[in-house]
């Protein structure tokens, strides 16, 4: 678990926490709980305002589990996580909609005229900004994760050490390195294994840990369809594979890698 998840958790959790709070806010009013910030139902337009108002809570209250769901998820797979949430975001405002058009149409009453006026209860300001707020804050987060997530890691060769600049980035002393080696086969053809904590992005970007049924547990840094791939042997440690987008870069750093390390 990654300081990444745990913040993806936080942002997830503090959003239910507002819609948590219009789901209570929807159980305990007396008066009809509305919909659109600006507007008011007015208590002649309801048959029943008990149960208008638990149905809304209701709403809101399975709208706040899928946004904990996704913080839940956040701590185990990022992805699965932030696909969790652009669905209740986008998608999910949109089902929000219609599923309150539906409630207010299901106890309207009929027998008078609908009107709605300028609001004297309205919805508290600070309520709309923070969701503007938070889901403006969740895609901007979402669209840096897939930016830095699906970029090629930057490797550099220090004084006692091979420092890799990525998502799950380390330092590798070369102490512990037993052997550089260049293989010709993709990640996908090595074996990736299962992904215990790490990234998995669209394009066959691989970072993190995985354990994989061959090469044991493993740090991944790769383009998995892309080959050749970079392995770096360590002792008593995972090891280390490498691989770029462009092949011919992937061989120049292993050539980088190896005449560095033989010069040490």
């Amino acid at each position: 678990m990654t300081f990444t998840n745990i913040f993806i958790a936080i942002i997830c959790w503090l959003c239910s926490m507002v819609f948590g709070a219009i789901a209570i806010w929807a159980f305990k009013r007396k008066e009809p709980m509305h919909f659109w910030s600006g507007s008011t139902v007015s208590p002649e337009d309801i048959t029943d305002i008990p149960a208008y108002n638990r149905a809304n809570g209701w709403m809101w209250t399975i709208y706040t589990i899928g946004m904990i769901l996704s913080g839940i998820l956040s701590l185990f797979n990022i992805l699965i996580s932030v696909i969790l949430l652009v669905v209740i975001c986008v998608p999910g405002t949109i089902v929000l909609i219609i599923v309150y058009n539906r409630i207010y149409k299901k106890y309207k009453n009929t027998t008078v005229s609908h009107k709605i006026a300028s609001s004297t209860t309205k919805t508290p300001k600070a309520i709309v900004i923070g969701i503007i707020a938070f889901i403006g804050i969740i895609f901007v987060l979402v669209g840096v994760m897939l930016y830095y997530g699906s970029k090629d890691p930057v490797v550099t060769v220090r004084d006692n050490s091979i420092q890799i600049k990525a998502m799950y980035g380390i330092n590798i002393d070369f102490s512990e390195i037993k052997e550089i080696s260049l293989v010709a086969e993709s990640m996908n053809g090595i074996g990736v294994g299962t992904r215990t904590n790490g990234y998995g992005g669209f394009g066959g970007v691989l970072k993190g840990n995985f354990d994989s049924d061959y090469q044991g547990e493993i740090l991944l840094f790769v383009q998995a369809d892309s080959s050749p791939t970079i392995k770096i042997d360590r002792i008593d440690k995972k090891d280390v594979f490498i691989s770029l987008r462009d092949s011919h870069k992937t061989k120049q750093l292993y050539e980088k890698l190896k005449s560095s390390i033989l010069l040490k």
